[in-house]
């Protein structure tokens, strides 16, 4: 029954993705016929006025009445637009450029409106678009009809596009609902075997594992322990139960270090009690536990209590149920604590009755004096006195915590908020390109159109406006959030509109740091100002002081700060991207992709960005292709050192993955900001590295893009596009090589 619901369940999804993929293709192609038809209807029109102008220009009624049409219109460029006749009002024909064979369609004496006729289109634009011009005042008509099937091609192309992004989308759609699926079945299974708090197994997933041990084919020699942490009870009455819980996550981690070395598997058996399965003899086993009690003894918590552990061990004989191998580590573990606790025992075929006598009078004894000996914190005067910093090295250590705990954490916070618009725009931006290179020949376009690349196409200028749009409230978002984070809701106004300045300042993502930064510190200050005011001023001023002050002062901080800086980083910056090209343009192309990896959407890669679009309105398209490749690179590489050097990675960042490469592929060198704030060093110095091979590589090979945007959508348009793969393959294997060697491993919690 299980089985059949969750079969109608994938059926059920899969039918509404179908459904709502045909649906979008319905819809598309109306909406795009529909602005087809505008389009050919506007083209109609003015090829009519053309065509009328042109004759009454060249010959007179007269003329027409004497045949005299051909010669007069003998090269003329519109003739070619479409067929048309000219006709009397009575209906006669005096001129055909078909040659005959069909009667002009409409009313000879119709008005200049445009209208349709044949056969309507269901998925394609098959009509004729008809116009009618009087000539010489109404003793003659023009008659024109613009064939529709003109344009088909672009309509089948741009269908056929979409269909392909339709099947990508829904294949993807398919993937994320396998991976939820899957992620909740391991979450599920996760609860179910696994002990909450120590992240150990319960004790019903140990007898499972236990049972699969014992029956297995060839039993290696194998021993079970039992421990459990001496006088528990006294760290919870004297720390609290958060102390308790400490101790135990502590002492759960240092078991699974130990059973994951030697290959076995332990469990909470209960309370403060664990159990395991070491594949070794008795003897080795118990050398284990001995190492064991030595390392839980050295721990030093912050609560400042002191911890031991108690442990027994057993060999584990083929054939003998986990209960009675349980009462043997329990025996051994009981002459541990005999013995005088903090060690471990191996069960040795019996134990005295006096040991265990001894046992549980002595755990009374301690139980009733406390235990002090093992979880007093140490007394004020025993603590080690601090060394006393100089007032600089103070000074210096508050402002490194001030950074870490505000600014980090309001650049994280603001990153995160940022991140959808910035994945949501690149990708319609590179999917408006996608349209127009799908649509058009680019070599048949004028130098000035092809300057509009992006926006041709009726699909393509919709999809570029709205992912202009959403792109371009980027840096505002990021800017009101980090400023969020640092002094409040008082200051994401002045964050935003100090973000919305450095658009026209070109310092990017720098800028935005800088004046969402500002603004949170000068709300904080402006907050202490205020505090010194009288009461119902200080009401008064989240919507009056804050507001009107914060925006004069950010307005000073972008004229004084942002933009002279991102101006003459500017200007340094492209002369000396001009040099590199009068002098290599290898050289060039390393110089230009490092720059855009080098701060991640902020001002050096702002400068070199403007320059390869600045390039493209001189007809260069080589520095534009080193630019794109170097943008694409950092959160590429960054993918892929996760999959070649997982112990790497957390497992949040590992989930980020997929996002980080697909914002990769669409040149959002953004997508690597996320992992920048985590590792700064290694992350933005592999990244340059990568970026100046695959920039380099780019113009060695000749490579060209006509482009300023769209990464991997725009591939169709690029000069040598399989040798620009691998430039971008090359650049963004060195950066992932490099920065795996380079990170440090994850702890086993992060993985």
């Amino acid at each position: 029954m299980q089985g059949r619901n969750r079969n109608f369940q994938i059926l059920l999804i899969l039918s509404i993705i179908a459904a709502a993929f045909l649906g979008n293709v319905l819809i598309f192609s109306a909406l795009n016929t529909d602005a087809l038809r505008a389009s050919a209807e506007t083209e109609t029109k003015l090829l009519s006025s053309i065509l009328v102008n042109s004759v009454e220009s060249r010959i007179t009624p007269e003329g027409i009445r004497a045949g005299q049409l051909p010669d007069a219109l003998a090269g003329l460029p519109a003739v070619e637009a479409g067929r048309f006749w000219i006709t009397a009002p009575d209906g006669s024909v005096y001129y055909d450029s078909g040659g005959g064979g069909l009667s002009p369609p409409g009313d000879a004496s119709g008005d200049s409106a445009a209208f349709w006729t044949g056969r309507k289109g269901i998925f394609f634009l098959s009509e004729d678009c008809c116009m009618i011009r009087p000539l010489y005042g109404g003793e003659f008509f023009l008659t024109l009809l613009h064939q529709g099937g003109t344009f088909h091609a672009i309509q089948r192309r741009q269908l056929s596009l979409l269909l392909g992004v339709d099947l990508i989308l829904m294949g993807m759609m398919m993937v994320l609902i396998v991976n939820i699926v899957l992620k909740y079945r391991r979450e599920i299974l996760r609860y179910a075997t696994t002990d909450e708090l120590t992240g150990l197994c319960n004790r019903k997933s140990f007898n499972a594992l236990f049972g699969e041990f014992m029956s297995a084919e060839h039993i290696p020699d194998a021993s079970l322990f039992l421990l459990d942490i001496d006088f528990f009870k006294q760290i919870n009455d004297n720390y609290g139960h958060a102390a308790g819980d400490h101790a135990l996550r502590m002492l759960a981690e240092r078991i699974q270090a130990m059973v994951r070395d030697k290959n076995g598997f332990a469990g909470r058996w209960g309370g403060d009690e664990f159990i395991g399965v070491l594949p070794l003899p008795g003897e080795e086993a118990w050398s284990a536990l001995r190492e064991l009690c030595r390392v839980i003894e050295a721990l030093r918590p912050e609560e400042g209590f002191r911890m031991t552990i108690s442990a027994g061990v057993t060999p584990v004989a083929a054939g003998m149920p986990l209960a009675k191998l349980s009462e043997k580590a329990d025996a051994a573990l009981y002459e541990s604590k005999g013995g005088g606790r903090n060690r471990a025992s191996l069960y040795r075929g019996t134990v005295a009755p006096e040991a265990v006598a001894e046992a549980v009078k002595s755990t009374v004894e301690k139980a009733i004096v406390r235990a002090e000996a093992f979880v007093l914190p140490q007394k004020a005067d025993e603590r080690p006195a601090e060394p006393v910093q100089p007032a600089g090295a103070h000074f210096g250590i508050r402002l490194m915590g001030y950074i870490r705990e505000h600014l980090i954490r309001s650049t994280i916070l603001g990153v995160r908020w940022m991140a959808p618009f910035v994945a949501g725009g690149g990708i319609l931006i590179g999917l408006a390109f996608l349209f127009d290179a799908a649509s058009l020949d680019l070599s048949a376009l004028t130098l000035e159109t092809r300057a509009q690349f992006g926006s041709i196409t009726a699909t393509a200028a919709l999809l570029n406006r709205i992912g202009s749009t959403t792109f371009n409230f980027m840096l505002p978002i990021f800017a009101g959030f980090m400023a969020y984070g640092i002094a409040g809701e008082e200051a994401f106004m002045a964050g935003f509109v100090g973000g919305y300045m450095t658009i026209d300042s070109h310092s990017g993502f720098i800028g935005a740091m800088v004046a969402g930064f500002a603004a949170g510190v000068l709300t904080t200050e402006l907050e202490q100002f205020t505090g010194w005011l009288p009461r119902f001023i200080r009401k008064a001023a989240p919507i009056i002081l804050y507001p009107v002050f914060n925006l004069l002062l950010m307005q000073l901080v972008s004229w004084l700060i942002i933009t002279p800086l991102s101006t003459a980083a500017g200007v340094l910056f492209t002369e000396l991207l001009t040099a590199a090209i009068q002098k290599n343009g290898v050289l060039a192309g390393a110089l230009s992709a490092m720059m855009m990896a080098t701060d991640m959407g902020g001002i050096l890669n702002k400068v070199a960005y403007q320059y390869g679009v600045g390039g493209l309105a001189l007809g260069s398209t080589d520095v534009m292709a080193s630019v794109m490749i170097g943008g694409m690179v950092p959160p590429i590489g960054i993918f892929l050192s996760m999959s070649l050097f997982r112990r790497k990675y957390s497992e949040y960042e590992w989930e980020r993955g997929p996002g980080t490469l697909f914002m990769g592929l669409s040149f959002i060198t953004e997508g690597a900001l996320p992992y920048v704030f985590t590792d700064v060093f290694r992350v933005i110095g592999s990244s340059m590295a990568g970026a100046a091979v695959s920039g380099g590589f780019s113009m060695l090979f000749g490579c060209t893009l006509p482009a300023p945007h769209g990464g991997i959508f725009v591939l169709p348009v690029v000069g040598h596009p399989l040798l620009y793969l691998i430039a971008l393959g090359a650049g963004s294997l060195v950066t992932a090589v490099i920065l795996g060697l380079w990170k440090k491993d994850c702890t086993p919690e992060e993985i």
